[in-house]
């Protein structure tokens, strides 16, 4: 299973609006720059599907995802599993339960995304991540 980096975004602090970039390192406790990186081990970095990005018309970064990513449903991985993202290697840890902060961005997001909110992983082996790498199941 292959897929392709669409988006990466930090959000540099809480309440703060997201920030695309073309590449970011990934590290032990998540990407740099990122105000959760170190806060979890099992939410250093959430990825989304861009399908399901695109199916309800959302704009990339307006719910705090980290990585958007083409050609993988995210939501098919099971905790466990590992992925290449560009030079870095993550593990699946669970899925992202969509809260009432949804609802901020828009009425009825919340529901929208039950079962397709994103995936959590957490960084084994740090390295760079860029904007169209390729995102590999291992």
């Amino acid at each position: 299973m292959r897929g392709t980096i669409r988006a990466l975004f930090v959000k540099p602090e809480k309440g703060k609006a997201s920030i695309s970039l073309k590449e970011v390192h990934a590290d032990d406790g998540g990407l740099n720059g990122d105000h959760h990186k170190g806060s979890s081990r099992k939410r250093q970095i959430l990825l989304m599907s861009g399908s399901v990005m695109d199916r309800l018309a959302l704009p990339l970064g307006t719910i705090h995802e980290n990585v958007v990513v083409d050609g993988i449903d995210v939501m098919t991985l099971q905790e466990g599993q590992q992925l290449q993202l560009g030079d870095a290697r993550v593990s699946v840890t669970m899925p992202c339960e969509p809260c009432i902060q949804m609802e901020r961005v828009r009425k009825g997001l919340q529901d929208a995304l039950e079962n397709r909110r994103g995936m959590f992983v957490r960084v084994i082996t740090p390295g760079l991540v860029k904007v169209s790498d390729t995102v590999e199941l291992l």
